[in-house]
């Protein structure tokens, strides 16, 4: 994959393809923004409105997907709002709610997910390293009693 920058949706924050891009559908043409996983899940949410050419890679390979203007029935990205020609020409545009938010709201419950995992990674080395529960609940702000109830099934069931 090459290494060159995409804007991403609503931040115009710039990243590397590897970062915001899952790469290339099977015939090589790029597959953009609008594949990504955070992208995918707005779109299915029905909060935003895709763009008219997300399902179009080999027409506009940098797609973001997320449709921030509207011209008449056809809705664009803001890379493909730029690139256009002909569209929507005659046609007042109709400007969309920014989805850079949205996006934000996704990477933030992502951040969360994560810390969540890490913190009961570290509460179960702390209690494989013979830590009393009165220590880790005092760390955490909370009593003895609410870190074990917290804690203490999922750290014995491994797989929640």
């Amino acid at each position: 994959m090459s290494e060159r920058s995409t804007a991403v949706p609503g931040n115009g924050a710039f990243v590397k393809d590897s970062e915001a891009l899952e790469g290339r559908d099977g015939d090589g043409v790029s597959t953009g923004a609008a594949r990504s996983p955070d992208v995918k899940a707005l779109l299915t949410s029905g909060s935003v409105t895709p763009c008219y050419y997300t399902e179009r890679p080999r027409d506009r390979p940098c797609c973001e997907g997320l449709g921030v203007v509207r011209y008449g029935p056809i809705t664009l990205c803001r890379d493909c709002d730029r690139r256009r020609s002909a569209v929507g020409k005659a046609t007042t545009p109709v400007r969309l709610p920014d989805p850079g938010p949205l996006l934000e709201v996704l990477a933030a419950r992502a951040a969360c997910r994560r810390a969540e995992l890490a913190l009961r990674e570290a509460v179960g080395a702390a209690r494989r390293a013979r830590q009393p529960w009165s220590a880790i609940g005092a760390i955490l702000g909370i009593t003895r009693q609410a870190a074990q109830q917290r804690f203490d099934e999922a750290l014995a069931d491994p797989s929640s």
